[in-house]
């Protein structure tokens, strides 16, 4: 995928100016998660990286360790924090996976329902999600949906996951704003 028109560049600016007063979550809050090799190689790798803008492609599909699955580890300020790299990646670039699935996979009827096992922290992948996206504000849900619209316009594929998505949690969520 390369950025080819200027509804691209325009979804490129307001994602950057949705999330540009977000913090650096600090080099100890990058993961929740000590199971497993990938959440302490994703410390090592994203320790001290405090400008999102400096990730390029590569980098991203590949951290951490060559594993490129970040977005599943990150405590939920990081991934706050570092989410709009990935996506104006996948719009500039293309990501070797899409980063709609961290936003929508959880959030469908099917998905949320998902038990999540004790030592991860119980409940269901649903509330999980939820807890993490309810801390986006107006303008970072915003973006956030007109990502998800670009992705089901761009990808060409009709995307139940996205649909269900939009439909059970971020609309629902931007409406909240507006009352």
């Amino acid at each position: 995928m390369t950025m080819s028109n200027q509804s691209d560049v325009n979804l490129i600016e307001k994602i950057e100016q949705a999330f540009a007063d977000v913090q650096y979550p600090g080099d100890d809050n990058l993961t929740d998660s000590n199971y497993g090799e990938e959440p302490s190689a994703l410390a090592i790798e994203f320790r001290g990286k405090t400008d999102w803008k400096q990730l390029d492609t590569a980098f991203l599909n590949q951290a951490p360790d060559g594993w490129g699955s970040a977005l599943s580890f990150f405590s939920d300020s990081a991934l706050r924090f570092y989410l709009p790299a990935y996506l104006i990646a996948n719009i500039q670039d293309g990501l070797e996976f899409c980063p709609a699935s961290i936003l929508c996979s959880s959030l469908t009827p099917s998905g949320e329902k998902v038990k999540i096992a004790k030592m991860w922290g119980g409940g269901t992948m649903g509330d999980r999600a939820r807890i993490c996206f309810d801390k986006f504000n107006a303008e970072q849900v915003s973006a956030v949906i007109a990502y998800l619209w670009w992705e089901l316009d761009t990808d060409g594929d009709y995307d139940m996951c996205i649909e269900q998505a939009l439909e059970n949690y971020w609309l629902q969520r931007e409406a909240a704003f507006l009352d």
